[in-house]
């Protein structure tokens, strides 16, 4: 392959790749390639098709995908792209429950995982995602959609600005402690 052929894929799970393409020479060579995270132990990858991405790049990119023995799903170029766009709010909502009383951290982890069958509940979820990173997330797909489910909550933008990250700091919804009978 020769570099008027190169593909680019960016593993962004924020910015949009029809935007990254809209600056380069070969826009139609540009695709996301969305890694799930930790990336040697999820089986996941989203092919984010920019809108100016060609079908066979796409095509490539999910032979790619199957190389790597990963599933590739080829999703738009939405904010959160799929599995994010659907799991933003979910999360949102969980942290409001938290933060009105609803259940404890462990408890709502506990409920999620053994009613749902998740494998691992939302509070531990976040703090393994890092409570920056949901933020900065739902923050940009609100901007974008203006969409009140992605706004982030009250009690996610407090425990950011207090250095409550998750996993990352030491401190979170379960993570050292967690934040049980502090002021919300």
């Amino acid at each position: 392959m020769s570099a008027a052929d190169a593909i680019l894929a960016s593993n962004t799970s924020s910015i949009s790749p029809t935007a990254l393409a809209a600056g380069l020479a070969h826009p139609e060579r540009l695709v996301g390639l969305h890694f799930f995270n930790p990336a040697p132990l999820m089986p996941l990858i989203e092919v984010v098709r920019a809108l100016q991405t060609t079908p066979e790049v796409v095509a490539a990119l999910h032979e790619f995908c199957v190389s790597l023995n990963k599933t590739p799903v080829e999703v738009k170029d939405r904010p959160g792209f799929l599995v994010n766009r659907l799991l933003m709010p979910y999360l949102n909502d969980v942290i409001d429950g938290y933060d009105s009383g609803l259940a404890s951290a462990e408890d709502l982890d506990t409920a999620l995982e053994l009613g749902l069958g998740y494998r691992m509940g939302p509070m531990r979820l976040l703090d393994v995602i890092g409570l920056d990173t949901h933020h900065h997330a739902t923050l940009s797909a609100y901007e974008q959609t203006l969409d009140p489910q992605y706004a982030p909550p009250p009690l996610l933008s407090r425990m950011v600005a207090g250095g409550y990250l998750g996993n990352k700091s030491g401190r979170g919804f379960r993570v050292g402690g967690g934040i049980e009978g502090t002021t919300r």
